[in-house]
C-alpha cells in the first residue's frame, strides 16, 4: 500500500532585520523553522526584498519536496494589511512594498493558495490555536517590538475592522504633549514603548544614573533593546526599572481597551525574556486606571509562543482560508 504524502503549510514573516519561515503541519506543529537575515540589497530595494522572500520560501519548499505536499502559504508583514485585497498599504520600514501585489507575487511563484496577514494578527491566531489563548473568546494579543501592534479576538474570531486596520494600539495617544509619531500624531504609545524608543528613553535616563551595566556598553559603541532585556534579567535594577516604566505606558492604553471590551485576557508578546518585566508594569498601571469590575475579569499574562508565532499563525490562517 503506497505511503501517504505528508501535508505541510508554509508560513513566512518579514521582520525588520530577518525573514522568518517555517514548514508547519495542519495541526500547527512546526516541522522546520528557519531565520535569515535581510541582505543589504533587500534593505534598500523593494524588488530585492521580495526576491529574497521568494528565494527563502523556494529553498524551504525544495528541501521538503517531493516528500511533502504544500497545501497553502501564509505571509505576515509588520504593517497595515487591507484584508479585502490582501494589499499591504502601510509598511513603515519598507514603504516600496505598498505598491507591489505581494499576493500575486507569492501565488505566481508557488501556485498554491496564499494568505496575507498583519504579523500581530498572525501571532494572535497562533496563540489562540497553540498557546495561552486556547479556549478564550474575547482577548487581546499585544506585540512589543520594533513597533507596537495588537491582534483583537472577539467572540472567538479575529477582528480586523472595516478594511483590516484594527489593532493599531501603538497609535493610541497616551502623552498629549509627547513626541511626534511616524503616523503624524503626537504622544502615541509607540513613541514610548517600541523597542527603539525604549532604548532612546534608557539612554536619556542614563545621563542621571551611571551605575547601570548599560553605562559601560554605552561607552563602547552603544546598546540595543536586547541589551536592556539582558541587563534586566541579570539583575540590573536600572534596566528593570526602564522595562517596568515601559509597562506602565502600555498599561495606560490597555486599561482603556479593557474598559471598552471587557476582555478575559491580554497576552503580552515580543522578546520572551522581556515579557515578565513588561507584564508586571502593564498589570499594575491597568489596575490603577481601569474600571475595577472589568479589570478583575481580565488576566494580563505573557504569551507562550516565541518568534515562531507569526509563521505558525500565518500558515494556519492560510490553511483555514482554503
Amino acid at each position: 500500500m503506497p505511503q501517504e504524502t505528508p501535508e505541510i503549510l508554509i508560513g513566512v514573516e518579514l521582520g525588520y532585520q530577518f525573514i522568518r519561515i517555517a514548514a508547519v503541519n495542519p495541526s500547527g506543529e512546526v516541522v522546520e523553522f528557519r531565520r535569515e537575515r535581510l541582505n543589504p540589497e533587500a534593505m534598500t530595494s523593494s524588488r530585492s526584498l521580495v526576491d529574497q522572500m521568494l528565494s527563502v520560501v523556494k529553498s524551504l519548499i525544495a528541501d521538503h519536496s517531493p516528500k511533502s505536499q504544500v497545501l497553502a502559504l501564509g505571509a505576515a508583514f509588520p504593517g497595515v494589511v487591507e484584508h479585502s485585497s490582501f494589499r499591504v498599504v502601510n509598511l513603515p520600514h519598507a514603504p516600496g512594498l505598498n505598491n507591489l501585489d505581494l499576493h500575486g507575487e507569492f501565488h505566481n511563484a508557488f501556485e498554491v493558495p496564499v494568505y496575507i496577514e498583519n504579523n500581530a494578527n498572525a501571532m494572535a491566531y497562533a496563540e489562540m490555536q497553540r498557546g495561552v489563548a486556547k479556549g478564550e473568546s474575547d482577548w487581546l494579543y499585544l506585540h512589543i517590538g520594533t513597533s507596537v501592534g495588537a491582534g483583537l479576538v472577539l467572540d472567538g474570531k479575529l477582528r480586523r475592522g472595516k478594511s483590516g486596520f484594527a489593532g493599531e494600539i501603538g497609535h493610541i495617544n497616551i502623552e498629549p504633549e509627547g513626541l511626534e509619531c511616524a503616523c503624524g500624531s503626537f504622544g502615541c504609545l509607540e513613541t514610548m514603548a517600541s523597542a527603539p524608543n525604549i532604548v532612546r528613553r534608557t539612554k536619556l535616563r542614563l545621563r542621571r544614573d551611571a551605575t547601570s551595566s548599560l553605562s559601560r556598553l554605552g561607552t563602547v559603541g552603544g546598546f540595543g533593546y536586547d541589551d536592556v532585556i539582558t541587563a534586566a534579567n541579570n539583575g540590573d535594577d536600572f534596566a528593570r526599572m526602564m522595562l517596568d516604566r515601559t509597562g506602565h505606558f502600555i498599561g495606560r492604553a490597555v486599561a482603556g481597551v479593557i474598559n471598552l471590551l471587557n476582555l478575559s485576557l491580554v497576552a503580552i508578546g515580543g522578546p520572551p525574556d522581556a515579557r515578565p518585566h513588561l507584564v508586571k508594569g502593564i498589570a499594575a498601571e491597568a489596575q490603577r486606571r481601569a474600571f475595577a469590575p472589568a479589570f478583575n475579569d481580565c488576566r494580563i499574562i505573557a504569551a507562550e509562543l516565541g518568534e515562531e508565532a507569526s509563521v505558525i499563525g500565518a500558515a494556519l490562517l492560510a490553511h483555514k482560508s482554503i
